[in-house]
């Protein structure tokens, strides 16, 4: 969190952090589909899996994101860019979704991969949310994102910036990416 918060620029660092989980995500391009289905045991998820989710939180942002940045843009024009502030509801979200918390979290069902025995294709889908996510933050610069408030796709009773919207999304994808690479190290994975 702290390379948003003493970020001078927080809609480059976001650009930037979201292009590098792109990348890291594109190191599982290698693996088979049995390889990516896998599972270390039957309570945790495959690295499949963890693309699934990504791929289906960022696709439940968007449009969420993208009708907080059309207002922003008409609400709340930034002549400057504006210092990343978290709200008490942003930040403890992205302390709870960030790679670093222990804590183990219940995937919201509307975030949930299926419960098929094989995902298909979850790596392409999660890079191509990714280039649209990235898309998305490249249009917040000019807009007061700290400003901005958005409902959560979750739940429309929590509500948060748009700034933290962003930096959540990258979090987000940051703690399952080291989680896919937890599978991958894990004993038996095949190949």
């Amino acid at each position: 969190m702290q390379q948003f918060l003493n970020s001078s620029n927080l809609v480059k660092t976001v650009e930037f952090e979201a292009e590098m989980n792109s990348r890291n995500a594109a190191e599982f391009a290698s693996l088979n589909n049995a390889e990516l289905n896998w599972k270390p045991s039957a309570g945790e998820w495959s690295i499949a899996e963890c693309l699934e989710h990504l791929a289906l939180s960022e696709a439940a942002f968007k449009p969420i994101i993208s009708r907080a940045v059309a207002h922003g843009r008409d609400r709340f024009p930034a002549a400057t860019v504006p210092r990343y502030q978290p709200t008490w509801m942003g930040g403890w979200l992205i302390r709870h979704v960030s790679p670093e918390s222990p804590k183990k979290l219940v995937a919201p069902k509307v975030f949930r991969p299926a419960a098929a025995s094989a995902i298909g294709g979850a790596l392409d889908r999660f890079l191509k949310e990714q280039t649209e996510f990235i898309k998305l933050v490249r249009e917040v610069a000019g807009v007061d994102y700290n400003r901005v408030r958005l409902r959560s796709p979750v739940t429309a009773l929590v509500r948060y910036s748009l700034a933290d919207a962003l930096v959540v999304n990258v979090v987000h994808a940051q703690r399952h990416l080291l989680q896919a690479r937890r599978v991958r190290s894990a004993a038996g994975f095949p190949g």
